[in-house]
């Protein structure tokens, strides 16, 4: 189970990843794309440090 929580957080981080790339490349043509990368960004980095916390609170237990 740890192993799949782990794998759901990287995971996160390659959303974010891929969204920042996306970013670099759309930033002076398309600005529909650029802001909906943006989006994606900070879900993906605010989903990551919330499935590491709540992984981390199931390890403790």
């Amino acid at each position: 189970m740890n192993k799949a929580l782990r794998f759901i957080e990287i995971m996160w981080l390659g959303v974010a990843a891929v969204s920042s790339v996306e970013i670099y490349v759309n930033w002076g043509t398309n600005w529909q794309n650029t802001i909906k990368f943006s989006l994606f960004l900070g879900a993906g980095v605010f989903m990551y440090f919330l499935r590491r916390r709540s992984r981390l609170k199931q390890t403790k237990k």
